[in-house]
């Protein structure tokens, strides 16, 4: 038998599959010898057999029950959608998209001859916003005056969560101050 013909897909790597078997506490018996295909086939072996795991309720993968682990392992891994030529594409157009926005939104210094390419590479980079320069890209060119349309980005649930968490650390109190947004009304008497 071929090593690709696993049935679990084949963009999720030798180290991503032992961190499930950790993470998910599953006894396989595997380790970083096996390699890929041992791995691969002996949990699929294992969780295809269970009828129960316990996931843990705050896990990185957002999984729920034993479906949820199984239909993950069966689809692309999420943190490997692009292939680095890909990936190094969206960030030139994300480059550029910040050229635009640096430059006061003016179309005669950047590079896109019209406002319709610069938003149609807009639409088409913000299906990529896990990664950080496209939100940064996007959320800027939202703010120009002149935009033709509104854009909104594409976050996958994963990224999503440790935004949320990122975003919760920072609004915890620091030194016990307490940090309030919002417009306020001073007077002096």
């Amino acid at each position: 038998m071929p090593k690709n013909n696993t049935i679990i897909h084949k963009t999720h790597s030798k180290k991503d599959l032992l961190n499930y078997i950790h993470m998910f506490s599953i006894p396989t018996g595997l380790s970083s010898k096996n390699n890929k295909f041992q791995v691969a086939e002996g949990l699929w072996d294992i969780i295809s057999k269970i009828d129960f795991i316990a996931i843990p309720e705050e896990n990185d993968l957002l999984i729920k029950d034993l479906i949820g682990l199984r239909k993950f392992l069966l689809s692309p891994n999420p943190n490997k959608l692009l292939t680095i030529k890909e990936k190094d594409d969206i960030v030139l157009i994300s480059k550029k998209i910040l050229h635009y926005c640096d430059n006061i939104y003016d179309i005669d210094v950047c590079c896109y001859f019209n406002r319709e390419l610069l938003y149609e590479d807009a639409s088409y980079i913000s299906h990529h916003a896990d990664i950080p320069i496209v939100r940064k890209a996007i959320h800027k060119l939202m703010q120009d005056p002149n935009k033709l349309k509104n854009i909104t980005i594409k976050v996958s649930p994963m990224v999503q969560k440790k935004l949320n968490d990122k975003r919760t650390m920072m609004n915890t109190s620091h030194y016990k101050c307490k940090i309030k947004k919002g417009s306020f009304w001073i007077s002096f008497d």
